[in-house]
């Protein structure tokens, strides 16, 4: 027992005499008691490297790393000595060493993961490793540090190789500090959920993005998988390409968009997404309030288009809109762009989502010869068709184009909204079945004598006859046969209907009578048990 505390007084002496050339006070004594056990794990000569290398590790001027790496080297070296001897601890020690003469930072990192890689890769692994951490570090320390902090997960996943793969990544990337701490802090998640290939795809396309907004980089990386499993590589490709090209011009609209793009991407097509990108950037020129309400609303309303048709009709809406942008002003656009909802539940009434689409088409193509008049006659689809059908809208529609080649925009414009001399005539002659306004007056007679009192008759908003109690509403045109009394005895047919809930009070029910009646008929046939 003598001998071992004679034994430790005289380590503990050697081993202050050899700290005492670098440290002092509190922290010299620390030190010694800390680093004693290590005497007989690797002996005098040893512990002599082992210190020389970790104040060189860290520097002339970072002496509190110093402290904390001969603080942790017991710990370290224990780890070590499982994977080989006295020997293997100096290799190492001497490897990092030679890493820290580029930088000190992924030094420090690579020594505290060495027992870890050690394990994985075996000591010849891991001088491959350091010699591609000192690659790194001759460009970018920042990535050598972190890098090397993840290397031995990185090699549980995916290799050295893959640890290259990354590296090389890294470096492709690493003009945007931000971005890179973010791939490399989402590396190990991402190659959990896509695979390092995809993940280099996504990064590569996520950096074009950071060359514009670094805060929309990181956020489209975070959000990749999920994309991807919506819409596929692919798609999510063609929106960073699109965005892109956006940024030149916008790059406000690129980010915006690519921050909707997870609750866009599986509604609607990048042609849509195109269409409405290049909507906001006409909008952000002049008002960038406008266009950020636009875009934040998007998703919104592009949710109830699709309650009545599909994406072919959402683009559709979008690629006029755009072109009225462009040919009238964006205020009009973003006005027909807002009422559009309500313009196709009235288009609804006199056909399916199939009419919709083809009347937004039928306006589309006449907006290329002009696109005031494909405006007007979109707005005054509902009336036209009330009239005279689809078949009806598009001879106007023609009518219009020949118009605006003989007399000009305004003459074809007056046309199509009704306001035009020649616009009745055409009607007349375009028309088919019976309008009300040509019975209208017979009819009134005839309801006034079957109810004793006069009515009023009003044009339906669509084709059905209904009543509210008050009036009577018939379609503006019936065109159920081609002869014409035939359609005039449906407007009868129509109208008596209508007429016999007046006549015999579907409309005069009381509830407080209801009470008198239920007593009545308890009295006569008894309560029900």
């Amino acid at each position: 027992m003598i001998s071992n505390s004679i034994k430790k007084t005289y380590g503990t002496r050697k081993l202050r005499k050899l700290l005492n050339e670098y440290y002092e006070g509190e922290v010299l004594d620390i030190l010694v008691s800390q680093l004693y056990p290590l005497l007989a794990k690797v002996g005098y000569d040893g512990l002599e490297q082992i210190v020389g290398l970790c104040n060189q590790l860290a520097g002339d001027h970072s002496g509190r790393t110093a402290v904390t790496l001969l603080a942790e080297s017991p710990e370290l070296i224990d780890r070590l000595l499982i994977h080989g001897d006295k020997e293997l601890v100096l290799n190492v020690y001497a490897l990092c060493n030679r890493v820290a003469s580029d930088s000190e930072g992924p030094a420090v990192r690579l020594l505290a993961v060495s027992p870890e890689l050690i394990n994985r890769v075996s000591y010849e692994g891991l001088e491959q490793i350091a010699r591609l951490c000192r690659q790194i570090a001759q460009e970018d320390s920042f990535v050598a540090t972190r890098l090397m902090g993840l290397s031995p997960d990185l090699i549980d996943r995916v290799g050295y190789e893959g640890l290259e793969q990354i590296a090389r990544l890294c470096r492709q990337v690493a003009s945007d500090r931000r971005f890179i701490a973010a791939l490399l802090e989402m590396t190990l998640d991402l190659i959990d959920t896509v695979g390092i290939d995809v993940l280099e795809q996504v990064t590569l396309l996520c950096s074009q993005v950071a060359g514009y907004s670094s805060t929309t980089a990181v956020r489209l990386l975070g959000q990749s998988p999920e994309l991807i499993a919506k819409a596929g590589i692919d798609i999510l490709e063609q929106v960073v390409g699109l965005c892109s090209q956006v940024a030149q011009e916008d790059s406000f609209v690129a980010a915006r968009l690519l921050e909707l793009s997870p609750v866009l991407i599986d509604k609607v097509n990048p042609d849509c997404l195109e269409h409405l990108a290049e909507l906001c950037c006409l909008v952000n020129k002049d008002d960038s309030f406008i266009a950020a309400r636009m875009l934040d609303g998007s998703p919104e309303l592009v949710e109830r288009l699709l309650e009545y048709s599909d994406t072919k009709l959402v683009t559709t809406v979008y690629a006029f809109c755009t072109q009225v942008a462009q040919d009238i002003n964006w205020r009009t656009a973003v006005r027909l762009l807002g009422r559009c909802p309500e313009l196709i539940e009235r288009l609804l009434r006199y056909g399916d989502k199939e009419l919709v689409l083809n009347v937004y088409e039928l306006c589309s193509q006449v907006a290329r010869y002009n696109c005031l008049t494909a405006v007007s006659l979109l707005e005054t689809s509902p009336d036209i068709l009330g009239r005279a059908n689809y078949k009806g809208l598009v001879q106007v529609a023609y009518k219009a184009s020949e118009i605006v080649k003989e007399k000009g925009e305004e003459k074809a414009t007056s046309f199509v909204r009704g306001e035009s001399s020649e616009y009745a005539d055409f009607f007349e002659a375009i028309t088919e079945g019976l309008e009300l306004r040509r019975v209208k007056p017979i009819l009134l007679h005839y309801l006034n004598a079957l109810l004793g009192y006069r009515i009023e008759i009003v044009e339906a908003q669509g084709a059905e006859a209904t009543t509210d109690g008050a009036r009577i509403f018939l379609p503006i045109r019936v065109k159920e046969f081609e002869e014409e009394d035939r359609n005039f005895v449906l407007y009868k047919v129509l109208a008596t209907h209508e007429e016999a809930h007046l006549e015999y009070g579907s409309f005069d029910f009381e509830l407080l009578r209801v009470q008198g009646v239920v007593t009545k008929i308890k009295g006569k046939y008894g309560c029900a048990q």
